[in-house]
């Protein structure tokens, strides 16, 4: 069995702000994938992010950890953003890219249903055509503003290779 480490990572755009800090890189070896931005507690947002899998083929239950697969399983990342502080998050660029031994099961996007009425989203994907088959980074650009309390969710199937 193999063991495949993922990375996730947040862009932002901050306004309102006296400090900021936010590493760029998480490993989804982490219980779960969550980050505080330090700023102005009264004025500012704070991002926590959480991603999740679930093996789609063996209906296994979502997991912050790790799933079980086998190669030709589908699987679904999720990750939510959340913003826990008070103030507004501008414009962000959520990153994460398919594991290795992994490819896209379907074109990536956005669906409006899962995201606040205040975000648009793009997606990008650098390292070929989103479509099935896609192996490489996914970038949502989230714009506008997601307010303190708010949150959201973007999702994303790939195929174990065989």
């Amino acid at each position: 069995m193999r063991r495949i480490i993922r990375v996730i990572a947040a862009l932002f755009i901050f306004s309102n702000i006296l400090l900021s800090y936010l590493p760029l890189a998480y490993s989804a070896e982490d219980s779960s994938v969550t980050e505080n931005i330090s700023s102005h507690p009264s004025e500012s947002g704070q991002l926590t992010l959480t991603k999740t899998v679930q093996n789609i083929t063996q209906n296994t239950p979502v997991s912050k950890n790790s799933t079980v697969a086998n190669p030709g399983d589908i699987l679904e990342y999720r990750i939510q953003f959340t913003n826990i502080g008070v103030g507004d998050i501008l414009d962000m660029v959520l990153h994460d890219s398919t594991p290795e031994f992994t490819s896209a099961q379907q074109a990536v996007t956005c669906d409006a249903l899962l995201l606040p009425s205040s975000l648009s989203c793009k997606i990008a994907t650098p390292n070929g055509t989103n479509s099935v088959g896609y192996k490489g980074d996914i970038l949502w650009s989230l714009e506008g503003a997601l307010s303190g309390g708010e949150s959201g969710l973007v999702v994303y199937r790939v195929k174990i290779n065989n």
